[in-house]
């Protein structure tokens, strides 16, 4: 039986410039202003942690989730915005759709503001998923 060989992850160089860069242009691509870049960016510097699982996210395109707020990490911040995003799409077909590749992007934004204040996300989390059910527009 041959080894199997495993390929060692590469270790990958990215400076803070880097990051702001890649930021600058993201929010850039979808629509989000300078103003929301400067604050998101000024969330990202203040929290290490989470600075660090976004830069994971940048470099593997995939969630380290490390960073968990109340028992919380970054995708489960994703599929509830994304969910409440299917639900727009039945009302704004244009907006929605042009913004959808921020999405990660305001993720770690609502993540990071979520740090700072838990229970009131907390309970957003809890009280609306976003998806059509039976009722929900007629207050049952």
């Amino acid at each position: 039986m041959k080894k199997q060989e495993t390929e060692k992850p590469k270790k990958v160089v990215i400076t803070r410039e880097m990051v702001k860069e890649a930021t600058d242009r993201i929010c850039a691509e979808n629509g989000l202003d300078e103003e929301f870049a400067d604050s998101f960016w000024q969330g990202l510097l203040a929290d290490d942690e989470i600075y660090r699982e976004y830069v994971h996210y940048l470099v593997y395109q995939d969630f380290a989730c490390k960073v968990l707020v109340d028992g919380v990490s970054i995708t489960d911040i994703l599929i509830w915005q994304i969910d409440h995003f299917k639900a727009q799409l039945d009302v704004d077909t244009t907006l929605t759709k042009r913004r959808s590749g921020s999405m990660v992007l305001l993720a770690f934004d609502t993540f990071l503001n979520m740090k700072k204040d838990p229970e009131r996300y907390l309970r957003k989390l809890g009280e609306d998923t976003g998806t059509d059910y039976p009722g929900k527009f007629n207050g049952l």
